[in-house]
């Protein structure tokens, strides 16, 4: 590689630095965390979904969704109620304070994700989030293979 390229993952790591860092200085205000800025706002886009389809529109993991939530909770922005037709689903639901806050993130929520995409064509976003979804794919399988050699080696102990 050449001195003056820069790896893939370098780039991806500063764009959700920057992303991260855009988000909390206008979170902070409102005293909410970046993840709890887009939680709050997927809660909007997605009225009653359950506590697991946020977690996997926004990419985390169920243990993580669950804290947010319970923390917004705590402040009186959300419910939490068990879903009637799935006792094994929990249903997220914006109070009225939940929601008057939702509805001051939208406009923020959505100049960032236009901003992120400023001067891109459509098929440049596409290709972009076909590529992220790849470079997504390729380390959760270097994951595994890490996992499966330390667990064979482990195992010839």
């Amino acid at each position: 590689m050449l001195p003056e390229q820069e790896y893939v993952g370098l780039l991806i790591g500063a764009a959700r630095r920057s992303i991260k860092m855009a988000v909390q200085r206008r979170a902070r205000s409102m005293r909410l965390t970046a993840q709890q800025f887009w939680f709050l706002n997927a809660a909007r886009e997605l009225p009653g979904a359950s506590l697991g389809e946020i977690a996997r529109r926004q990419r985390m993991d169920p243990p993580t969704a669950s804290r947010i939530a319970g923390g917004l909770a705590r402040r009186g922005l959300l419910r939490a109620d068990a879903d009637l037709r799935d006792r094994r689903a929990v249903r997220v639901l914006l109070t009225p304070a939940g929601a008057r806050l939702a509805e001051r993130i939208q406009p923020i929520a959505a100049s960032l994700r236009g901003a992120i995409v400023r001067g891109m064509s459509r098929r440049e976003q596409a290709a972009l989030c076909a590529a992220l979804r790849r470079v997504v794919v390729n380390v959760d399988n270097f994951g595994e293979q890490v996992e499966r050699a330390q667990d064979a080696r482990a195992g010839g102990l």
